[in-house]
């Protein structure tokens, strides 16, 4: 199934993509990356069900669970069948959603935060 993403501002698109090429082939052990239908330059997918990633979404309204791994901090918000994970405090905004089937959320976010530290400064 594709995935539905948001338009991202143009000023976006440079880091998405740069964020998106560096992202990690697996996230867990068996939780390997897989393709995307669209905005493969913003969106990147791993395991079955998808743990989905989209970067240049808007700013978290309210964190329902704040949380920081890794140097990232994250607005954790349930999401009915699982939790959307969305950064806070970077230029540009990520968004991860996690199904209920995997367990331990801060585990799957964290080989995420060196390359979005690394490719999305903080805000000042």
């Amino acid at each position: 199934m594709p995935l539905q993403v948001s338009a991202a501002p143009e000023a976006a698109v440079p880091l998405c993509a740069a964020l998106i090429a560096a992202l990690p082939d697996e996230i867990d052990p068996g939780v390997r990356r897989r393709p995307v239908a669209r905005e493969a330059a913003r969106t990147a997918a791993w395991g079955d069900p998808a743990v989905t990633l989209e970067c240049g979404v808007p700013e978290p309204d309210r964190p329902d669970q704040p949380a920081e791994v890794n140097r990232v901090r994250w607005a954790v918000r349930d999401i009915g069948a699982g939790f959307r994970w969305t950064t806070s405090e970077r230029v540009v905004f990520v968004a991860v959603d996690i199904p209920d089937r995997y367990s331990n959320g801060a585990e799957l976010v964290n080989p995420l935060a060196e390359p979005i530290s690394r490719i999305l400064p903080t805000a000042n």
